[in-house]
């Protein structure tokens, strides 16, 4: 117990060591875990960089069809970047996009400590906040998953830490960082506009009412959006080329931003789930609370009301990305950290408590019991609960349930066969089911073509039928890669796949055309690839 208070009061590098080693538990694994199809879409961006040439503004997909590829899509700075590490390593390594990830997610706790005392915040609050965002079971898997959750973190603390050192210093160089981090925030992410609230918030704390009348801060924001602007007018060009998108506004695809939800009890208990399971857990949740103080403090905490009054709008601006998708909480977690930090600092730092709904009834009695020397005692306790949590509820996103996972390991175990027999021209249609079925522009699921490294097109079990895979046909669709449990279901369209031809990933290039001979081949076969049947759509040259 004791080593640990050590660490604390040693330097904040020991707690980033630690962050990094949590992020660094299976970095070396496919991406077939929590979200395994976001992750194979920026796998496949920085992928089809490496391969396709680096041309940052031009990101491409796998699931194009015909098309050149190019997607609507946020500013793929992060694929871009992995795919400068493939350049340097000389070949697709995913390893190097999740260690990418670590790095940025340290990093961000450090930016986290520097803002909580450039806050005002005392030893203990920094280094508790640095050490809850590496903690939360949340941000331990999004601080390592392909995916540019962890650089959208980064760039919203170093964003808001750069503008609050420009506004104490007001030199060139500071304003040029600051105006720089936000640009790439606002790029990376869009929802991270929210983050507006909190720097109008420093603005205000350090020129009060009157900052809207300078006119530096008007070419901040001038500076700070309009490349954002420009990046998603390009982007919408791309789509306006291709018909690809990722459906960032909700116009033509999966629509993220629809406010039915609000309307109903299920959407907030869910959230309140997993804000107390997930993404603070309830040993957080009980500190954040403690650390939110009904008066204003000075006008540099309010900027971290200001940030809290943000994330509640983009929470309820964005309802149905933030139900449907749990990694749309990760921009909860600095905020969470400092909280939830400034519940707890009290009992290290022997300072006045504050005065908190919470913490008065509940933690300062506890106090008088313990005395004095159970500050330290108590603070390692509930530090050690908190990381014993974690360790819990982690794994559920490493192995998401309802076999997802086992799912997506059975895709990839096939998709690497596929990869061995088929041609590396061929294109192929995919076969699956998918959430978003009725979107008049879809992101079609990425998974199977990454695995498989090649081009095509995803159907969803609405589309088997001849008719599409002919349409599909004539437009150079060599193979359908299907799960035999979606394409049995519907008999007509088994008895299709029958007449072309259907195999088995391992078995190419026999095709069997009898359902009897196929399923007593079948029962004899317990290859990784036996869920799925791969059928020649054209019959061969």
């Amino acid at each position: 117990m004791r080593a640990m208070f050590r660490i604390g009061r040693a330097d904040p590098w020991l707690i980033l060591l630690l962050g990094l080693a949590l992020r660094l538990i299976e970095v070396q694994a496919p991406l077939i875990d929590g979200q395994a199809w976001r992750q194979a879409d920026s796998g496949a961006i920085a992928r089809n960089f490496y391969q396709e040439g680096y041309n940052l503004f031009y990101p491409r997909v796998d699931w194009r069809g015909t098309t050149p590829g190019y997607v609507e899509m946020n500013f793929p700075l992060y694929s871009f970047l992995v795919a400068c590490l493939y350049g340097l390593l000389g070949g697709v390594h995913e390893w190097a996009g999740r260690l990418l990830s670590a790095l940025f997610s340290t990093a961000g706790a450090g930016l986290l400590h520097l803002l909580v005392r450039r806050l005002g915040g005392g030893l203990w609050s920094g280094r508790l906040s640095a050490l809850f965002f590496l903690l939360f079971p949340l941000n331990i898997f999004y601080g390592r998953a392909f995916m540019p959750e962890a650089l959208m973190l980064l760039l919203s603390i170093g964003a808001l830490l750069a503008f609050e050192r420009w506004s104490r210093t007001e030199g060139r160089g500071d304003f040029a960082l600051a105006a720089l981090a936000a640009a790439l925030c606002f790029m990376v992410k869009i929802p991270t506009l929210y983050l507006g609230l909190p720097l109008v918030a420093l603005a205000w704390a350090r020129w009060g009412w009157a900052f809207p009348r300078r006119p530096v801060l008007w070419a901040y924001l001038a500076l700070a959006l309009a490349p954002a602007a420009a990046w998603y007018w390009h982007a919408h060009q791309l789509f306006l080329q291709t018909g690809l998108t990722f459906g960032i506004w909700g116009s033509q695809g999966y629509d993220k931003w629809a406010q039915g939800l609000l309307a109903s009890g299920d959407f907030y208990w869910e959230l309140l789930r997993r804000f107390g399971h997930q993404v603070f857990t309830p040993v957080g949740a009980i500190l954040l609370l403690a650390g939110v103080r009904p008066c204003w403090g000075t006008r540099q905490e309010r900027a971290l009301y200001a940030w809290g009054g943000g994330l509640l709008l983009y929470l309820f601006l964005i309802p149905e990305g933030n139900y449907r998708l749990v990694y749309y909480q990760v921009p909860f977690v600095p905020l969470g950290a400092v909280l939830a930090a400034r519940g707890l600092a009290p009992l290290l730092e022997r300072a006045a408590w504050p005065q908190s709904w919470l913490a008065r009834p509940i933690l300062r009695p506890l106090l008088e019991v313990v005395g004095g020397w159970g500050r330290p005692v108590l603070a390692g306790g509930v530090v050690l609960l908190l990381a014993g949590y974690s360790a819990w509820a982690a794994p559920g996103l490493y192995r998401p349930a309802n076999n997802v996972y086992r799912y997506y390991q059975a895709c990839h175990a096939a998709g690497q066969l596929i990869e061995q027999k088929l041609p590396a021209s061929a294109l192929l249609v995919v076969g699956e089911i998918d959430e978003n079925a009725g979107a008049p522009h879809r992101a079609q699921s990425p998974t199977m073509l990454y695995y498989c490294r090649r081009k095509g097109w995803q159907i969803t079990p609405e589309e088997f039928s001849a008719a599409t895979l002919d349409s599909l046909v004539a437009r150079g669709a060599g193979f359908l890669v299907v799960a035999g449990g979606f394409a049995v279901q519907n008999q007509v369209f088994w008895e299709e796949l029958l007449r072309r031809g259907v195999s088995l990933p391992s078995a190419y290039p026999r095709f069997w055309h009898d359902d009897r001979e196929y399923r007593r081949m079948l029962a004899g076969y317990q290859g990784p690839d036996r869920d799925f049947a791969l059928v020649r759509l054209a019959p061969p040259d």
